[in-house]
């Protein structure tokens, strides 16, 4: 029986192994074709994944244009005096 025990957990150590190494060649494969792909049409890969981070959360409606209008005054910036070249002073 314990021989019996050994092999079951030894036969699902390495069914496990091989389905993780297949899903790991499975990723490799789909990176080398996805980067192949862009390397041949120029274009960078479009990879774009939303995450929610409150599932639960409410949706709320797109904010209306007039949301983002901001009136401000607007001002001049001048120049900064240029730093000065020689090394700081060691305490």
């Amino acid at each position: 029986m314990p021989l019996f025990r050994f092999l079951i957990r030894l036969l699902i150590l390495v069914v496990g192994a091989v389905i993780g190494l297949g899903l790991f060649l499975f990723a490799v494969v789909v990176f080398a074709a996805i980067l192949l792909g862009s390397l041949l049409t120029g274009r960078k890969p479009n990879l774009h994944f939303r995450v929610n981070k409150n599932p639960w959360a409410r949706r709320r409606p797109p904010a209306s244009a007039a949301d983002d209008v901001v009136d401000i005054e607007a001002r001049e910036v001048k120049e900064a005096a240029p730093l000065p070249l020689e090394q700081p002073e060691r305490r």
